[in-house]
């Protein structure tokens, strides 16, 4: 995407997001919120399919570790 299309989309989604109640807002931000986390979560494993191979095992905290590395890399 170049720039005018993502001005198109900010203008697009500030008009959408004035005609929303605030109900209607909040509810959609915890969609969005959702939608985000599962996004993180599954570019997390497709990135640990690359760089891990079979047998490569992690304790719970060090799985955590690295996905709150990745996240901030991000």
């Amino acid at each position: 995407m170049n720039s005018n299309d993502i001005s198109f989309i900010k203008i697009k989604m500030y008009s959408l997001i004035e005609k929303m109640s605030d109900v209607e807002v909040e509810k959609a931000w915890e969609y969005l919120q959702i939608l985000h986390y599962d996004s993180f979560i599954m570019t997390a494993i497709q990135k640990s399919k690359r760089s891990h191979r079979p047998g490569d095992i992690f304790t719970k905290e060090e799985a955590l570790q690295i996905l709150l590395f990745e996240k901030e890399d991000s």
